[in-house]
């Protein structure tokens, strides 16, 4: 948080809880959309997310946007996806980083642009440039958020992308949480009331994996001891360093869920024919709806199904074997097929950080070599046999 110009920690903290409650109950997404751009600095703030591949709005959310503004804004889908270089080069940003407009489209700063959406919707508002993250990009959803400044607040720096940088795994985490679960809010019955109506198998532990509550297609998993099982009460998998993940998260919701970041958003599994599943954890203890829902909770654990794709093999092998973040993007172009020089010229680095950061992915993983960290990859991507 070296360059957040963004207040206080506690603050902050606050924040992240406001957006976890949101994966619960979707209706408070508006109030803190809201409380995200007055954080931040942005006048407008829009969340999506679409079912695919047919491309249903699950959700759709915008603060700041006068609504005959938001409405108009529905009939610029082909010019707005013209505006960020088009749709192959969108779907190549990376998830959960900050994407400027203008460095997207440098020709806004001629104003020499025509595009509808521009000159039309973005123009008249005095907007002048707009922060993309993307949250979720698979098969079956498709999920981001937009920050957009005005004129008067003067241009995005350091200090906005980093904020935004911070937030966005615990952005993700509400979203992909909220495309799970079935129902709309907790408020009217008790969590394992909720919980035992959902499709998704969902577990609730202490902070050190103890059982507290598991419904009935988790019972499932449990009575099959695939991918999940129980040693002494407490919850593990069939993989140690999926437990061994699992067991990090947990303790890291239970004490600071604003430090969480990345842990437990994805912990991938396989059942013992080759399907694969995927862990996804809940903080329970911070923001205003969640302590107090199950009695010496911890977190929720929300188990999916479904295949991940081959772009997001940096994040899972990252929460399988510990990787940072940037121990996760050097990951991701070595098994695209990049040389350790390939790298550094990607990233605008030093080939000897690169070669560093392979070093300590090495030790994690036990790998060897650069081949052994596309097969790890493929392994992630793709299922058993």
């Amino acid at each position: 948080m070296s360059r957040i110009d963004t207040g206080s920690l506690f603050e902050m903290s606050d924040l992240i809880g406001r957006i976890y409650d949101c994966a619960l109950d979707p209706g408070l997404w508006p109030d803190v959309l809201d409380h995200i751009g007055q954080r931040l600095g942005f006048q407008q703030v829009t969340l999506t997310l679409q079912a695919m591949p047919g491309g249903a709005v699950m959700l759709s959310v915008a603060s700041g946007i006068p609504e005959p503004w938001f409405e108009r804004s529905k009939a610029y889908g082909a010019d707005v996806i013209a505006l960020w270089g088009g749709g192959a080069r969108i779907a190549a940003t990376p998830l959960e980083e900050p994407i400027l407009l203008s460095e997207m489209n440098p020709r806004l700063r001629d104003g020499d642009v025509r595009n509808a959406f521009y000159t039309e919707w973005f123009l008249p508002q005095e907007l002048i440039d707009t922060a993309a993250v993307g949250l979720i990009r698979d098969a079956n959803a498709l999920a981001s958020i937009s920050l957009t400044r005005h004129r008067d607040q003067g241009p995005i720096g350091l200090s906005e992308t980093d904020a935004i940088r911070l937030l966005a795994p615990h952005l993700r985490r509400a979203v992909t949480i909220s495309r799970l679960l079935d129902a709309r809010t907790v408020a009217a019955a008790t969590f394992e009331a909720v919980l035992d109506r959902t499709s998704t198998p969902t577990l609730v532990t202490d902070a050190q994996l103890g059982l507290i509550h598991a419904d009935q297609a988790a019972r499932a998993l449990l009575d099959a001891r695939d991918p999940l099982v129980l040693n002494g009460g407490r919850l593990a998998t069939n993989l140690p360093s999926a437990t061994r993940a699992l067991a990090l998260a947990v303790a890291q919701a239970a004490e600071d869920e604003a430090q969480i970041g990345r842990r437990g958003l994805g912990i991938p599994l396989r059942a013992e024919n080759g399907e694969p599943y995927v862990l996804h954890v809940l903080p329970l203890r911070g923001g205003a709806l969640r302590p107090g829902l199950v009695n010496r909770a911890a977190a929720a654990i929300f188990v999916s199904t479904g295949r991940p794709s081959a772009a997001e093999s940096g994040m899972l092998a990252a929460q399988l074997f510990d990787l940072s973040a940037g121990e996760a993007r050097i990951f991701d172009l070595i098994a695209e097929g990049l040389t350790p020089s390939g790298a550094a010229e990607r990233l605008g680095i030093e080939v000897s950080t690169v070669r560093t950061h392979l070093v300590r992915i090495y030790a994690k993983t036990g790998a060897h070599r650069q081949s052994d960290l596309v097969r790890l990859a493929a392994s992630l991507a793709l299922p058993a046999g």
